[in-house]
Parts: structure tokens; sequence; C-alpha cells
């Protein structure tokens, strides 16, 4: 294994990481300015990705590359449009509750929600599970495709 190659997973490594930090603190995509401040650094870490893919620094199948450096991009997107949908069509604010049943914060947001309500409980907690779920099985379906029809 080369050292380009080892840079490379490294980026694809960091970028997977920071979908992660996108899904665990989505407290932070409830306020426009934080949500324009994640949309701008995850939309040129995935500008980042198409510039390896045109300079033909990818170990990947076609396009694998570039998906996977705007995940967090995408991440970003699909988690905003669950807030979204909850806040505007459900009418319910949600939270996300972590392992102990707590109210996770954002990285600049404090969560504001009421946590001792049992049906308040149920209510985060089934919003915790599709945060962290949908978004994961969209780009995985999303890599899947291209990995069957490109490569």
């Amino acid at each position: 294994m080369s050292l380009s190659e080892v840079y490379f997973y490294i980026i694809i490594i960091l970028c997977q990481i920071y979908s992660l930090v996108v899904i665990t603190t989505t407290e932070d995509l409830k306020e426009y300015k934080y949500f324009k401040k994640h949309l701008k650094i995850t939309f040129c870490i995935g500008l980042l990705g198409t510039f390896m893919e045109l300079v033909n620094w990818n170990y990947f199948c076609l396009f694998n590359c570039t998906l996977l450096t705007f995940s967090p991009f995408l991440t970003l997107l699909i988690s905003k449009g669950i807030v979204e949908f909850y806040i505007n069509v459900l009418r319910k604010e949600a939270f996300q509750v972590g392992r102990n049943g707590d109210l996770m914060d954002g990285i600049w947001t404090k969560n504001k929600g009421v946590s001792n309500h049992i049906g308040h409980k149920t209510h985060y907690a089934i919003y915790s599970v599709i945060i962290a779920v949908i978004p994961f099985i969209a780009i995985s379906s999303l890599f899947l495709l291209i990995e069957k029809n490109l490569c």
C-alpha cells in the first residue's frame, strides 16, 4: 500500500466520521446559522472528493469516492429534512436521546426538551432511531447501486 493510498483512505474515513458528527448533533440543525455552517463545510468536503475523482486519485470504483466524500453533505440534508418533517408535518419538535435516556446536545446548541415524560421518551427514541438509520440506509443504497451498475 503506497503513501498516496493511505492518505486517500484517511480522507475517506474522516468524511465518514464527520457524517457521524452530523447525525449526533442534530440539535444544531434546528438553527439556520449552524445548519449553514455545516452545509458549507460538508459541501467543501464533497468538492474535495470531486477533485480527487477528477485527478484520478481514486482507489474505488467510479463515483464511489465522490459519493463517500459527499456523504456528510447528503447526511446533513437528510437529517435536516427529518427535523423539518417532525417540526412542520407532525407538529412536534423532537429531540435526540442518548443511551441513558438523557437528551443529547448539539455542538453549539443546548437541548431544551423535556425528558421526564414517558410519552416524550418514546417519541424521542423513535426520532433518534429514524435520524440515525435513514441517512445510513440512503447512502448505503446509493453506494450499492453505484457498485452494482458502474463496476
